[in-house]
């Protein structure tokens, strides 16, 4: 009997052993797992920045060129009012003063 309960007891200490290895291999799983989620975080934010970044810049270049697209047109615009208004300038004011008298 007594054969019975040391084997018994060699048995559970085995067990035991058996988990807390597997306690302290769980742990370290969990220690490396966190680890490579830290990692794959710093990396995505790292990558998100650089997309974000890439946006802004092509966003800004996009609205440079629009802006001087316009700023060219209205130079353009103005510059075809100047000549017509040189151009038609006296039958303009000649307009203008029938339509005060007639008025």
């Amino acid at each position: 009997m007594e054969q019975i309960f040391n084997k018994l007891s060699e048995i559970e200490l085995t067990a035991r052993r058996i988990m807390e290895d597997a306690d302290r291999t769980k742990s370290a799983l969990s220690a490396e797992m966190e680890q490579q989620c830290k990692v794959f975080d710093a990396e995505l934010e790292q990558e998100t920045n650089k997309k974000i970044q890439q946006l802004r810049s092509s966003l800004e270049e996009k609205k440079n060129a629009e802006l001087a697209a316009l700023r060219q047109s209205m130079e353009t615009s103005l510059a075809e009012l100047d000549a017509y208004y040189s151009r038609n300038s006296e039958k303009l004011s000649e307009e203008l003063f029938h339509k005060l008298l007639e008025g």
